[in-house]
């Protein structure tokens, strides 16, 4: 969940710097943090996605010596000595890694000025510091706050004309919500799949899904978090073995396949010190505080 910052339901403005909001009434704060049911779109979403595809979407089994198993899926394979310590599963008592396996990675991102969403133009921040601006999601009326100004306008104005106190009148006092994220940076990720098997059989049973999963086209979408992204992949599907090698280097099909997910991103991550879901109100009512002229003789006048 995000924490989103929402508008105080006090003015603040003509306190001191250095007023100490301890004071306040409990739960009286500058900024009051609302949870949003939203989560960001960043890069470590798209990489859990097309992760996640292959692990619970393909769902790849192979047949082996011990039957037809589940082909783990690796994350950019790790480093030799952190595997052999934290997935002895996958690496046999010699040390060699077991196959079938499947790694994916994460090859290149694109900034591609050419897909810019609904926003075509470039659109700044209201404070002008050269960060992007915000996109409004949703708006709605405040409900409690609205019929407070109808209320008190109300009491205020007993009668007006010939009105009487209840007669209807219409309240142009509306207060309204809006609910706005940070205009999306849309991306280019390409992955890079590859698949390991120790037989052409076991190859032939991993690379079916992958054209054939997607039928006559080569696109697919993804999901997660709320976040749809779309998929493409490559035509080509490269091949390499070792079976012409006569050495003694263990028996390997190799076969990688290109994926490029279209997707966005939302904020700058770990480093944006704004908050990525914000909640503003609008401004319905202008107050100043009432200002008193001091008259020749009292005492709140003052000569040079």
């Amino acid at each position: 969940m995000l924490l989103a910052a929402v508008a105080p339901e006090r003015d603040f403005s003509m306190l001191p710097d250095n007023f100490d909001f301890a004071q306040l009434p409990p739960g009286t704060s500058k900024t009051t943090l609302k949870e949003i049911g939203m989560q960001a779109s960043n890069i470590e979403n798209i990489d859990y996605t097309i992760v996640s595809w292959i692990k619970k979407d393909l769902d790849l089994s192979a047949t082996t010596n011990e039957g037809f198993v589940n082909v783990p899926v690796l994350w950019q394979t790790p480093e030799r000595a952190f595997q052999v310590k934290n997935e002895k599963e996958l690496r046999d008592d010699g040390g060699a890694l077991k196959l079938p396996l499947i790694s994916v990675e994460r090859t290149a991102i694109t900034k591609d000025p050419s897909k810019k969403g609904a926003y075509q133009a470039h659109t700044y921040s209201y404070d002008m510091n050269g960060r992007i601006g915000r996109m409004v999601l949703a708006k709605r009326i405040k409900q409690d706050k609205t019929r407070n100004f109808a209320v008190a306008a109300a009491t205020r104005n007993k009668t007006i004309g010939s009105q009487q106190l209840n007669s209807p009148r219409i309240n142009k006092k509306i207060v309204i919500q809006t609910l706005s994220i940070p205009i999306p940076v849309y991306v280019n990720v390409d992955y890079k799949i590859t698949l390991k098997t120790e037989y052409q059989q076991q190859m032939n049973e991993l690379l079916a899904p992958f054209i054939v999963r997607t039928g006559q086209i080569n696109a697919f979408t993804m999901k997660r978090n709320g976040h749809l992204y779309e998929a493409f992949i490559e035509q080509s599907f490269a091949h390499n073995n070792n079976v012409s090698n006569l050495g003694e280097d263990m028996r390997m099909f190799s076969s990688e396949i290109t994926i490029r997910v279209l997707g966005y991103l939302m904020g700058e991550g770990e480093n944006d010190d704004r908050p990525i879901v914000r909640v503003d109100e609008n401004v319905v009512e202008l107050t100043y505080p009432r200002e008193s002229t001091p008259f020749p003789g009292s005492e709140d006048f003052f000569t040079s």
